[in-house]
């Protein structure tokens, strides 16, 4: 049918979420990462993304460190503060070597990146035992099971993985909620977010009055 690229080269093979993220060179989403242990070990993930306003295009990459909280943020609930066996099993951590790899092949054999700048300055300034943003923990005993998506006569056993890395999903949001978005500053949305999630909240709206 017209839609087949070919094989995937092994540098841009089994990247991380992040990964994914660093080497963008247009950026359309903010997104949110909301991590849920329960029990001893079952982890389960959810991205929440909404459209930036104007979408992020870059000459330089990956962003500087400090820039990707601009595009990115991390919550995490769960009984105790997590520690680097949890991160390891998010899609939050990134690997230096693997964001120079792909980056490097894109610019030689992608036109789109023909022009790039590759930064290794910033790719060195990651950490690869813990996330590259802020980790907003929420102490959380309940279940990671969501109601809404269960069926009634389904098991209340947890759902996630007990080892290997986690099972996420990726949510987008859409809609007159978001009609005002322009005006509020990725930090704010990313505190209603989190405000949200701890409260349980399963949808997420956000607009502005």
């Amino acid at each position: 049918n017209g839609l087949w690229l070919g094989e995937v080269p092994p540098q841009l093979q089994n990247l991380s979420f992040t990964e994914k993220m660093l080497i963008a060179r247009v950026k359309h989403n903010h997104c949110i990462v909301k991590v849920h242990m329960s029990g001893m070990s079952k982890l389960r993930a959810n991205v929440v993304s909404h459209s930036l306003p104007m979408p992020k295009i870059y000459s330089v990459l990956p962003p500087r460190c400090e820039e990707l909280s601009e595009v990115l943020a991390f919550l995490y609930l769960g009984p105790n503060q997590p520690t680097s066996k949890e991160y390891k099993r998010t899609p939050m951590l990134v690997r230096r070597n693997k964001v120079a790899d792909a980056l490097e092949w894109l610019k030689l054999n992608h036109i789109d990146y023909a022009d790039l700048k590759i930064s290794y300055d910033n790719i060195n300034s990651y950490p690869e035992d813990e996330p590259p943003v802020i980790v907003n923990y929420s102490k959380s005993m309940e279940s990671n099971v969501d109601p809404e998506a269960s069926a009634v006569n389904a098991s209340e056993e947890d759902e996630g993985a007990d080892d290997g890395a986690c099972p996420f999903v990726v949510h987008g949001l859409t809609g007159a909620s978001l009609e005002h978005m322009g005006k509020i500053r990725p930090y704010e949305i990313t505190a209603r977010a989190i405000e949200h999630f701890k409260s349980g909240g399963k949808v997420l709206g956000i607009g502005q009055s």
